[in-house]
């Protein structure tokens, strides 16, 4: 039989992040990007994914968890101190291309605008660089997580955030469906880049590598709104495979 891998599975990283409210549980810590220690038995005693065994933590303080007893570690989780959960991507470049929706902006600051308001959007920096920004729509009437120039806090209440330590990507999801994910990829060559996205290439020698995109997924909960991996559906309407370069607005709707 094979070792047990020692990442856990889907599931059980799922109910632990949600256990301790999406961040660290120490007292003054609340980073969002989780780690999963297993604590009765630890790792080295007994190879297990119990969830009653393990709690969520971030990087520092996982590596310090062998400190605490049995004991202290269910106390966390019985009572985390989590309270605001917010992050900041770290990606910081001058030249990004944006996926959003199945579509491709190049030099695009205001990527979607919605009722003349732009929803997914860069603006640059005193350096240059391109900073990321999101508005979330809702019908819901309640808060939602927002990105401002790549730092972004959670809002409301999610069923469900994910953000892993390398601090690349992010994912929220709330109970009536809106849904946001972020993710931010280097590609070192063309070739890379043309096995997954082949349409990018058409900009030609107006990219350069190693090139970063930052991926957007939204969904817009009780609508038809959705701008998914694959294609950006509006209202009927779909809309995948475009190359928006050195314009104004990519896509304007409402």
């Amino acid at each position: 039989m094979p070792d047990l891998n020692r990442k856990p599975p889907t599931a059980v990283r799922r109910a632990l992040r949600r256990e301790v409210g999406f961040g660290c549980p120490v007292e003054g810590c609340g980073i969002p990007y989780l780690e999963y220690h297993h604590f009765d038995p630890e790792w080295h005693v007994e190879k297990h994914h119990r969830p009653d065994g393990m709690i969520a933590l971030c990087s520092t303080h996982h590596a310090k968890a062998d400190a605490w007893t049995v004991e202290q570690c269910r106390e966390l989780k019985q009572n985390p101190h989590t309270a605001e959960v917010s992050g900041r991507f770290e990606w910081m470049r001058r030249e990004v291309v944006a996926i959003v929706g199945g579509n491709y902006y190049h030099e695009t600051p205001k990527m979607v605008v919605f009722r003349d308001q732009p929803i997914i959007w860069f603006e640059r920096d005193e350096r240059g660089y391109l900073l990321l920004s999101i508005r979330m729509l809702s019908t819901s009437g309640q808060p939602r997580t927002n990105l401002i120039a790549n730092d972004w806090e959670i809002l409301g209440e999610p069923i469900e955030v994910d953000s892993p330590p390398n601090g690349s990507f992010l994912q929220v999801k709330y109970t009536n469906g809106d849904e946001v994910g972020i993710r931010f990829k280097k590609w070192e060559s063309a070739e890379k880049l043309r096995e997954i996205h082949p349409r990018i290439l058409v900009l030609g020698d107006q990219i350069t590598f190693p090139l970063v995109t930052a991926e957007v997924n939204l969904a817009v909960g009780g609508t038809d709104i959705r701008f998914s991996s694959k294609k950006s559906d509006l209202g009927g309407m779909q809309m995948q495979g475009n190359v928006m370069s050195r314009c104004g607005v990519g896509l304007a709707f409402g």
